[in-house]
């Protein structure tokens, strides 16, 4: 029997996943052995993961429901057909995972997509979500002609029915992650944790080192190095033995080392910055205060996450509603945001009440309460009612305070 040993042994063939199979969910459970980042891995990061589920986690609890726009003034609307289809979108998940997940999508991977179902007449039924792996987006820039491909259906679908939201974009079509703007951070952050972890992880933070006064062998080198691993490295916590020319010196960790905790920490708050939020959010509690707090939580709401509310709303006020009905807006009721505060609602609603933009009933109904007897009269301090408007005001009055 003859055997060839410069033959190449042939590789067994990878089985690939269907790409609906796999996920970023998934993907970021793997662990990249060598020192480059992928995004895919991002969410293995401590800060990123945080700030995507703060994100997405806050505008999902969210109300929202259809307005109608009557001489200027918006009145919620929730007989429209649509408003039930934005409390359930998608029958298969709840409207918290639903919203959860399309904002996830919006910031790990750059586009989110919603495939819009539709009666006979036009009125949306359903909203089903579709993974953005599984979308194509076709767009010629010189017909501006826009289409998507769903890769399990064949036919074409037209941009009316196809809900894409797009937080960050080139060409107004294609959406980019927040993930593709901070791979470089990302990249150092993912290292500087691979250093931190190595450098523990392989007895460099001992508490000392042990001096030879004398030339040693290879082998007694080896001997004395296997018998130090073994008492201080493998957990046993035991004790080394010493002989006559050895000396244990106690260390602390040096400067160098110390630089490493600082770029860590550097890196949480550059991470931050990215995804629109103070590092006080992501836990970062070394330079907070109270006043700090307070200002953080009003950032936070008006500077990042309304501006990804105002894209929900505009994407579903645009594609869920029919030609004809324009008077209809989709809209985000962003005081869920302060219900957890009931200083602030409390607040929130007395300066309501007094200055006659809301009644006692209307708040009620809107904290879930019974209304009342004289509930519906509207108030206002007396000290509005006394003012007049400057119609009213008599001409010599006004001229008078002109001359002078």
């Amino acid at each position: 029997m003859k055997f060839n040993l410069f033959k190449r042994n042939k590789q067994p063939k990878k089985v690939k996943l269907p790409i609906e199979e796999r996920s970023y969910y998934s993907d970021s459970l793997l662990f990249n052995a060598n020192s480059t980042y992928s995004s895919q891995y991002a969410m293995r990061i401590s800060a990123v993961y945080r700030a995507v589920n703060l994100i997405s986690d806050s505008i999902a609890m969210l109300p929202i429901g259809v307005k109608a726009i009557n001489d200027g003034y918006k009145e919620s609307y929730n007989e429209h057909s649509a408003a039930k289809v934005l409390r359930n979108p998608d029958p298969l998940m709840s409207k918290f995972n639903f919203y959860k997940k399309i904002l996830i999508d919006v910031m790990l991977s750059g586009n989110a997509f919603a495939l819009i179902h539709r009666d006979n007449k036009g009125n949306a039924t359903e909203l089903e979500y579709l993974t953005p792996q599984t979308v194509t987006i076709n767009y010629n820039e010189l017909t501006r002609e826009l289409y998507y491909q769903y890769n399990r259906r064949p036919e074409k679908i037209e941009p009316i029915n196809m809900i894409h939201l797009i937080k960050y974009t080139n060409d107004g079509v294609h959406g980019l992650s927040v993930i593709t703007a901070a791979t470089n951070t990302l990249a150092l952050t993912n290292d500087i944790e691979n250093q931190a972890n190595n450098f523990f992880k392989s007895g460099c933070a001992l508490s000392g080192v042990l001096k030879v006064n004398s030339s040693l062998t290879d082998k007694q080198k080896e001997q004395i190095r296997s018998s130090w691993n073994t008492a201080y490295t493998s957990g046993g916590g035991g004790l080394a033995v010493l002989q006559g020319n050895m000396e244990y010196q106690p260390i602390s960790i040096n400067a160098t080392d110390s630089q490493l905790l600082e770029s860590r920490n550097y890196q949480i708050s550059d991470i931050a910055r990215f995804f629109g939020l103070s590092p006080v959010l992501l836990g970062d509690l070394s330079k907070s205060s109270y006043s700090t707090l307070e200002q953080t939580q009003l950032q936070f709401l008006s500077q990042t996450l309304q501006p990804y509310i105002s894209m929900i709303e505009e994407e579903l006020t645009r594609k869920i509603f029919r030609p004809s009905e324009k008077k209809y807006v989709v809209d985000v009721d962003e005081k869920g945001l302060i219900k957890t505060d009931k200083a602030t609602l409390s607040n929130y609603y007395i300066q309501l009440l007094q200055n006659g933009i809301m009644t006692a009933n209307e708040i009620r109904k809107e904290m879930g309460l019974p209304a009342i007897e004289g509930g519906d009269n509207t108030v206002m301090q007396a000290q509005y009612l006394q003012q007049q408007p400057i119609n009213n005001v008599p001409n010599e009055i006004i001229e008078n305070e002109t001359t002078e």
